[in-house]
């Protein structure tokens, strides 16, 4: 694993998750889908909260919609 992670959003490098003592629990950033689907592409926490979760919920909501305007 490549520890020095940049993300694909924002460029800037993607610090790791740690624990309330400071412990590092994860290193390898998020996914970054459906922002990117390039592999070997990560997202840092910032990008991922604010960008990639608000787009995989917009594309559920759209599907939802989709599937409701089939059945109606």
């Amino acid at each position: 694993m490549n520890w020095n992670l940049i993300c694909c959003i924002c460029k800037k490098n993607i610090e790791p998750e740690r624990d309330k003592d400071g412990h590092i629990f994860w290193h390898g950033g998020h996914n970054p889908s459906p922002i990117t689907d390039e592999e070997e592409q990560y997202a840092c926490s910032k990008c991922n909260d604010s960008i990639v979760t608000p787009a995989r919920l917009t594309e559920l909501q759209l599907i939802v919609q989709e599937k409701r305007g089939k059945n109606e």
